[in-house]
């Protein structure tokens, strides 16, 4: 469970702190133990947008692993959360911070205030709420996942939909290879569940499922944009003199430049369809002595 701030690379402690779900002094705490990086410069700390995205990612990996080692997953854990906001033993209705404070903290930790207060809305869509509230809090925006469904109870409705389903469409698009081809060993399928929930909502929606992106160029748009993004940021850390903003860009450009050779070169293939007889794709540019060999069928 990327998302951004409009306009905004770089945050202070207090927009970081809001933007996360944590206190300043957590935040402070995460930069003095060199789990959170600053930014070079003189006066108040000032955070990168990746750097704060990355301490997201890696504190929410750590929250799932802890879950895992007792046995929940989040999706199982978001249902938990959900009776406990609306479990009431008495029959008297308690105040949202008292409920809060009765869960586990992993339970809570693991979704945005933001998020857990969309949750108790009784009418309209939950999900367009958790996106207002977060606009409201400056906190991080919620993102489609299978336990934020479980969560509000349902998937997003026909106007909020579209958006938050479209970078989980592009990742499980990411994930799906032709039949003849064998994914990379660390590709994860869709789960039955996942496809599910997808093909329930298309057809609930089916003007909004339309607008889904159906990629026909491998994803070499994606990966050049995200190229030329992080080719202008790496300039930019050189130019300000920002040496680990420039070591970490530098690596990122490395790591696009590898997907984009590798996105291009199924591009080449695609166009140039089948295999030479030693196995190889026609547009592999394969050197083998098998070169000038008889075709094979594809």
């Amino acid at each position: 469970m990327g998302s951004s701030v409009p306009g905004m690379d770089e945050l202070s402690v207090a927009d970081a702190a809001k933007y996360l779900g944590l206190t300043a002094e957590a935040v402070h705490r995460a930069v003095r133990e060199d789990r959170l990086a600053t930014l070079p410069g003189e006066g108040p700390a000032r955070l990168s947008l990746q750097a704060v995205e990355e301490f997201h990612r890696l504190r929410q990996a750590s929250l799932v692993a802890s879950l895992a080692r007792r046995g929940e997953t989040p999706v199982s854990t978001a249902r938990k959360v959900r009776e406990a906001l609306f479990h009431s033993e008495t029959g008297l209705p308690r105040s949202f911070a008292s409920k809060l404070s009765a869960m586990p903290s992993d339970w809570r930790s693991l979704f945005s205030r933001a998020e857990l207060a969309a949750a108790c809305v009784t009418d309209g869509c939950r999900w367009c709420r958790a996106l207002d509230f977060s606009r409201f809090l400056g906190s991080r925006p919620v993102e489609y996942a299978p336990a934020f469904a479980e969560l509000f109870g349902g998937q997003p409705c026909g106007t909020c939909g579209p958006g938050l389903l479209r970078p989980y469409w592009e990742a499980l698009q990411a994930r799906v290879r032709g039949g003849a081809e064998r994914p990379p060993a660390a590709a994860v399928p869709p789960s039955a569940a996942e496809r599910s929930m997808a093909r329930e909502w298309a057809q609930r929606h089916p003007a909004a499922a339309a607008q889904k992106p159906v990629g026909d160029d491998d994803g070499r748009a994606l990966v050049a944009a995200a190229l030329r993004t992080a080719r202008a940021r790496l300039k930019d850390a050189k130019r300000r003199g920002d040496q680990r903003h420039v070591l970490q860009m530098a690596q990122t450009v490395r790591a696009l430049e590898a997907d984009a050779a590798v996105v291009d070169g199924r591009a080449a293939a695609a166009m140039r369809p089948g295999r030479l007889a030693c196995g190889h794709a026609l547009a592999a540019a394969c050197s083998c002595p098998r070169r000038a060999s008889a075709r094979a069928a594809s």
